[in-house]
């Protein structure tokens, strides 16, 4: 009977592991789940190493990286189809990919030998000349590895790649080092180290130098909809070239911002255009108009309105603008393409003019804390107007004029003089939120206990860009669709009878929706009292944030809702309750609701306001109070009494 016992258990242990870990990869997948309880893959080893040299007086670059994965769970079929990218920038010089199985003793492994050359596609550029090599893993089961080895070499010494570890995922060990002699001068620009708990050696040996950065990840953050690009929360290390001895002397390379700015500034001499030759053209545009402004107004309506935005990258072609004559010949161009147009365009009027590289706000960086080419992706055109300058992105055609680009508001600009020694570094403004607004305003009158009623809702700023933008079929039924999203009130059984719009085609004007509209049995009638909210637009009551969450919260725009409701009581009936007013003020936040009673007309209105563009984790309680405030308001009713 004992005998039969131990045999069983020993089957049952054997079927449970031989199915799933086999043997002594038991003992580190059991290791590993204890450290890592909650996840289903780890990064068991993620190294990088950058290694200059100087071979025949030139300079070579060379960068390795290696990436172990460890899964904990048997669903790994997102992780089977994998790539490994490179570009004219990143010559792929070698390539290894294996996968570990567990099996017996240890683990049984698996070269993967069958790759195939794509083209990478990304959804946001039209052409690029990026390439992946695309394989895939056999089945991954529970406590298998997988490993992918790489090394690049590196074609541009401007263009240094960078070590980063996601803040979304475990990683047991990380490790960068940087190696090189001491005819290079090497600069590591770090951000956020504190989401990598680490130890830093430097170590000199005869005439080379290697730095070491050795640790493992933070705690991980849950991933969260509504947060910043992981750049914002992720450990990183920016290797830097500053100069080189090379055959032919010294060669700066990025030791400084005016060396960006000069590497930068050289790709122009490439596009260079007589601008008067595009004076007619100009003249065309402004006709007679004799006000600077207005020129630069009506040639920005002009690039925006007849030059169609196509992002294009391919090689140096993602660094040097088109020229203007090929911008207006194709009529598209990428950003560099469209800001060249109209850099030339200016200039033909002579108004001073001038190109502008910055980053979008996907990226956290600024040029006087991280001068490579990693700081920047966008380019713009700039004119200075009473002291001031006015950004000008054309890549939006919705967008009205003297308001930056929406990705691009508080952002760093690196602004070209005349030359490639002179530049200036402006911060694009923060557009305020009383210029994004929504103010609607409707008029209602009660039919037993349903409402009717008319009104007019003004949108300015992003808020009209991004209606418009949204506006992408002109005909009425769409219309209709989309009004009713915008202007729902009280309930779904909400319908609009008519709606039209004003200043449709004057991007530079507030946009005007006039609309009628029903919401049918809306009230609730109990003994001769009418129960009406007239909280009709409720927006925001349903935004509070999570306590789990700690990541932050970012916003496209800042912003301000005001909504105003006049409804009319009949002669027969009297207002016997109205809710109190409320009032609710932060620095960043702001609500208010306050009711007004003027003989047979009872208004109410709403004033909301969001004044930033990131809500951190520290704030979360304070915007929470807010929204428990606006819960609290929305659910107050007025009680009108025959």
């Amino acid at each position: 009977m004992t005998k039969i016992k131990v045999l069983l258990s020993v089957c049952l242990a054997f079927s449970f592991f031989g199915l799933n870990l086999k043997a002594q990869a038991l003992a580190e997948y059991t290791r590993l789940k204890e450290k890592y309880p909650n996840a289903k893959v780890i990064c068991t080893d993620h190294t990088a190493e950058v290694s200059l040299k100087m071979e025949k007086g030139t300079p070579k670059v060379y960068y390795s990286t290696r990436e172990e994965f460890f899964y904990l769970d048997d669903n790994n079929s997102g992780y089977a189809k994998r790539s490994i990218h490179f570009s004219g920038f990143y010559a792929l010089v070698d390539y290894k990919a294996f996968i570990y199985m567990p099996n017996g003793k240890g683990y049984k492994k698996e070269e993967i030998k069958d790759f195939k050359v794509n083209d990478f596609v990304n959804n946001n550029i039209f052409h690029d000349d990026s390439k992946e090599l695309s394989f895939r893993f056999p089945l991954i089961e529970k406590g298998a590895k997988t490993v992918i080895e790489t090394t690049y070499e590196i074609k541009d010494l401007h263009m240094m790649p960078k070590f980063s570890v996601s803040p979304y995922f475990d990683y047991e060990h990380v490790l960068f080092k940087v190696s090189y002699p001491q005819s290079f001068a090497v600069a590591v620009d770090t951000f956020r180290l504190q989401f990598l708990p680490h130890q830093f050696q430097n170590t000199v040996s005869g005439s080379n130098t290697q730095l070491k950065w050795e640790g493992s990840s933070a705690k991980r953050l849950e991933f969260e909809g509504n947060g910043p690009e992981s750049e914002y929360l992720s450990a990183q290390l920016h290797t830097r070239i500053k100069w080189y001895e090379g055959a032919n002397g010294k060669t700066m390379v990025l030791s400084n911002l005016d060396d960006l700015y000069r590497w930068n500034c050289g790709f122009l001499k490439e596009t260079f255009e007589s601008a008067e030759r595009y004076k007619n053209l100009s003249d065309s545009i402004v006709g007679k108009e004799t006000d600077t402004l207005k020129k630069v107004a009506a040639i920005f309506a002009w690039v925006q309105g007849n030059i169609r935005y196509i992002a294009l990258e391919e090689g140096y072609a993602g660094l040097i603008p088109a020229k203007a004559s090929v911008v207006l010949q194709e009529r598209y161009g990428d950003c560099k393409g469209m800001s060249n147009m109209l850099y030339n365009l200016l200039r033909s009027q002579q108004i001073p003019a001038h190109l502008v590289w910055i980053g979008s706000r996907d990226l956290p960086y600024k040029y006087s804390e991280l001068p490579t080419p990693n700081v920047d992706n966008h380019m713009i055109c700039a004119v200075k107007h009473q002291g001031k300058f006015i950004f000008l992105d054309a890549t939006s055609n919705n967008l009205p004029f003297g308001m930056p680009s929406g990705f691009t508001q508080g952002k760093e600009a690196m602004i070209g003089l005349d030359d490639c020694e002179h530049y200036v570094i402006e911060t694009v403004p923060e557009v305020p939120a009383i210029e994004n607004l929504t103010y609607d305003s409707c008029y209602i009158k009660l039919n037993g206990k349903s409402i009717s009623g008319s009104g007019r809702a003004t949108l300015t700023g992003y808020k009209r860009v991004n209606f418009i933008d949204r506006l992408s079929e002109r005909n009425y039924n769409f219309l209709l669709k989309q009004c009713r999203g915008y202007l729902l009130k009280g309930s779904n059984s909400f319908t609009i009878d008519t709606v039209w719009l004003e200043n449709l085609e004057d991007k530079n004007k507030p946009l005007y929706i006039y609309y009628s509209f029903k919401l049918p049995e809306y009230g609730v009638l109990a003994d001769k009292e009418l129960f009406i909210n007239l909280n009709l637009e409720r927006v925001g009551q349903n935004s509070k944030i999570e306590a789990k969450r700690n990541v932050p919260l970012e916003f496209n725009y800042k912003r301000r809702n005001e909504y105003v409701v006049c409804i009319e009581i009949e002669p027969n009936w009297q207002v016997s309750y109205v809710p109190k007013n409320t009032k609710w003020e932060q620095d960043f936040l702001q609500y208010e609701v306050n009711y007004v009673q003027q003989n047979k007309l009872l208004i109410r209105r709403e004033i909301q306001q969001e004044s930033t563009l990131m809500l951190y984790p520290t704030q979360f309680a304070t915007y929470n109070t807010m929204i428990e405030t606006i819960q609290k308001s929305y659910s107050e009713q007025t009680i009108i009494k025959q």
